[in-house]
């Protein structure tokens, strides 16, 4: 025995009852606010990682061995983990040109694959005294005083229960672990200048590189500077230049520029997105807005029945409306959820493939996105709902269902 139909639960039962016409709406919504959060979700993240780069970019001047600025241009954005060195004594003289106000040296060490991680990870030995880049960012999160031996990890490595990270058959305590920064900084290990002669004895026995531990106590892979007020980075370069002849081979990284052309590359890929979930939306308004009109003809009894059981014209329109509801919510959730499986879980993956900077948003500015998201989908189901509204309330009722004799 069939439970009897009201009139609140007809909108569910109008759209059960057509199921073909029902899934094509869904999958329409679906696509518009899957494409919608998606697109947005990545412009947000890349524009979240964008602003990090820049904030842990506090140098203006790099100074690396010949050969090597596109390696160490990588390091700061999301390349590959590299292993480079100069040698003390070039550091120093470096250190003594004119227009540098700070400076300070890191050394890169690439490890092996390790344990902890999916992919090798970058050792950078700093110096704590005289450091201004790495320091102001750590301090957010370890006040205390780096200690020779131990490490502090970046965000995506992945530290044993006990503290610990597994580099070249050695455990290595691990005092703190940084924020996500969105760039190579994620996939780091950082170390004090004290520690680097250990680590690369320790790299050579496992690399056989034995040049580089022949250096293991005056290894230096950068000097990084920060100019004086009233000179440039490129004067200064061109300072250092001049006290060797070495020097003009030397490698020279301008990281302001690099953060111009990352953010160049980032405008013109947000510039397709925004382009992409246009096109997307407007095919998907077209259509939609067809499948509404087809339906008008099929309706037309089925409200005229309606209207002649006493239904009003303003109790029709509820139930096109609530069905619009119905469908705009239920597609705007998937697509939501769809969405997010494949964002949320490929961070870094994205981040890798982009070569870009890459920084999940927090979680107010995901919540924000998407019910903008479920909004804007039930909106356009609405909006498409008003055209069979409109073509339905201009023939009386009675010469719309003799249309069907």
């Amino acid at each position: 025995m069939h439970s009897a139909i009201t009139l609140r639960g007809l909108p569910y039962e109008n759209l059960k009852r057509k199921p073909l016409r029902t899934a094509a709406l869904l999958t329409i919504v679906t696509i518009l606010s899957l494409t919608f959060f998606g697109g947005t979700m990545l412009t947000m993240n890349l524009n979240t990682g964008m602003t990090s780069m820049e904030q842990r970019l506090g140098a203006d001047l790099m100074v690396v061995p010949q050969n090597t600025a596109q390696q160490a241009e990588a390091l700061l954005t999301n390349g590959s983990p590299s292993t480079f060195y100069f040698t003390t004594d070039i550091a120093d003289t470096i250190k003594s040109a004119d227009g540098i106000e700070q400076a300070s040296e890191q050394t890169y060490i690439s490890s092996l694959a390790a344990a902890c991680c999916d992919e090798k990870l970058q050792i950078i030995g700093f110096d704590p005294a005289s450091d201004f880049v790495i320091e102001p960012w750590i301090a957010s999160q370890f006040d205390g005083t780096l200690q020779d031996g131990q490490m502090i990890a970046g965000a995506n490595v992945d530290v044993s229960v006990d503290g610990t990270i597994e580099l070249y058959g050695r455990d290595w305590p691990v005092v703190a672990q940084l924020a996500n920064t969105g760039t190579s900084l994620d996939n780091s290990v950082f170390i004090n200048t004290a520690t680097v002669p250990q680590m690369v004895a320790v790299s050579s026995k496992m690399t056989k590189n034995s040049a580089f531990a022949k250096n293991a106590d005056k290894a230096v892979s950068t000097v990084l500077i920060k100019v004086k007020q009233g000179y440039d980075a490129q004067t200064v370069a061109d300072n250092i230049k001049h006290l060797d002849s070495r020097f003009p081979d030397l490698g020279y990284v301008y990281p302001g520029g690099i953060t111009a052309t990352t953010k160049n590359s980032l405008n013109a890929l947000i510039s397709y997105l925004a382009v992409f979930v246009s096109v997307i939306w407007a095919m998907g308004v077209i259509v939609l807005l067809a499948v509404f009109a087809s339906s008008v003809n099929e309706r037309k009894r089925e409200f005229a029945s309606l209207r002649i059981m006493g239904a009003t014209r303003g109790m029709l329109n509820a139930i096109i409306v609530k069905e619009s509801i119905m469908i705009g919510a239920s597609g705007g959730v998937v697509g939501v959820g769809l969405a997010s499986l494949m964002i949320f879980p490929f961070s870094s993956l994205i981040g890798t493939q982009l070569q870009l900077p890459y920084l999940q948003a927090g979680p107010i500015a995901i919540i924000g996105c998407a019910v903008v998201t479920l909004v804007c989908s039930t909106a356009i189901g609405i909006a498409g709902s008003m055209l069979t509204m409109w073509r339905l309330s201009k023939p009386e009722a009675y010469l719309t269902l003799r249309e069907g004799d």
